[in-house]
């Protein structure tokens, strides 16, 4: 299946490429992080982890959110200050 996903932190983008990815039915937003990270060549620090804020078809969604073929995940970084 086919996800379009697009990375919209500094944090972030510029190691992640934004565009299609080729994932496994049943496949999970996780599984989508560890093959744009596996890619890049990176891994995702813990802190990076933890802020992640993920928005699948204009819906929020979780690291366990099931996603199907066509479509759309956002991949922000949650904001945090006082």
């Amino acid at each position: 299946m086919t996800i379009e996903a697009r990375f919209l932190s500094n944090d972030i983008a510029g190691k992640l490429r934004d565009g299609a990815y080729e994932l496994p039915e049943g496949s999970t937003v996780a599984a989508l992080m560890d093959a744009a990270y596996g890619e890049s060549g990176l891994d995702a620090s813990d802190e990076q982890k933890t802020n992640f804020v993920f928005v699948y078809n204009n819906s929020p969604a979780q690291a366990d959110t099931c996603l199907q073929d066509g479509g759309k995940l956002r991949v922000l970084f949650k904001i945090t200050g006082g």
